[in-house]
């Protein structure tokens, strides 16, 4: 149970307004409805509001330590999202409310979140170091999500160390296990996508551009079917990517171009209309 009391408790003895408390972060009626009510807000709103009073997850949820430790799951899940996107601004922040309550089932998702981090900081040793954690909570389990995420972030880092040999066994570890489908046990449709995005990518820099393509495909069909955005301008760009060796002027190319391009002016993503425009439409 969310404690409202708790809120406002540390507001009034910091002593700070709803409407101090509510500046750049929501509005007042928010905190109000938090103190009064006992209405959980938004995770990311949630997380700023508890790093301002400097208060944990444990200190506002009345179970916060019980088995089921659902709120903690939503926050990790919320973190997750974000390192998935590269959006990791305030990341910091976020898994200093929950780093000290992490529990046995919940270690592999966040070292695989500290192994992402670390990756897109370019730190990668570090970023393998926090995957090798991964693999072994999972225990190698290959129906397990995380084993196969841990496993693309390690492809992803031998191809950037120049080791597209290793790069390429990882992905055919991955490809193995999604095989028949990508319905994965314990997966959520960003991680899939995630994958797909990335293994079609990797498939496109070691020049394997039928298995780029496949891979890609899959991802759009499967974001169709549960009506997902994640990641559809990367997913069109790797099969126009993959198909542009054949000329500016397939028909193939042309689709798969022009939907990556407007994918990414629908989904506001600036950097990567730019790299389009740059990379296949020569602008």
């Amino acid at each position: 149970m969310f404690l409202g009391s708790v809120i406002y408790d540390k507001r009034r003895s910091l002593n700070l307004t709803q409407n101090d408390l509510a500046n750049g972060v929501c509005n007042q009626n928010t905190i109000s409805k938090m103190e009064k009510h006992n209405m959980t807000p938004q995770i990311d709103v949630l997380i700023k509001i508890c790093h301002r009073l400097d208060l944990s997850l444990n200190d506002v949820f009345s179970d916060f330590s019980s088995d089921s430790k659902q709120e903690q799951i939503f926050v990790l899940d919320s973190i997750e999202e974000n390192v998935l996107l590269n959006d990791i601004s305030e990341i910091d922040t976020k898994l200093s409310l929950v780093k000290d309550d992490i529990n046995s089932k919940d270690m592999a998702q966040f070292s695989f979140i500290e192994g992402v981090l670390q990756f897109w900081q370019s730190n990668l040793e570090r970023s393998s170091f926090e995957l090798d954690k991964v693999v072994k909570e999972t225990k190698s389990d290959n129906d397990n999500i995380y084993t196969l995420m841990a496993y693309l972030i390690k492809a992803m880092i031998y191809l950037k160390q120049n080791h597209p040999d290793m790069a390429a066994y990882y992905c055919k570890t991955i490809a193995d296990s999604l095989q028949e489908n990508l319905n994965i046990a314990n997966a959520q449709g960003i991680e899939i996508l995630f994958i797909c995005k990335s293994l079609g990518k990797i498939y496109a820099d070691l020049n394997q551009i039928d298995l780029a393509i496949e891979i890609s495909k899959r991802g759009i069909k499967y974001a169709n079917e549960k009506h997902l955005s994640y990641f559809i301008d990367e997913l069109n760009y790797n099969i126009a990517l993959a198909l542009k060796p054949k000329g500016t002027d397939n028909q193939e190319f042309q689709k798969y171009q022009k939907i990556a391009y407007y994918s990414a002016i629908s989904l506001n993503h600036e950097s990567f209309q730019k790299k389009i425009e740059k990379e296949l439409l020569n602008k």
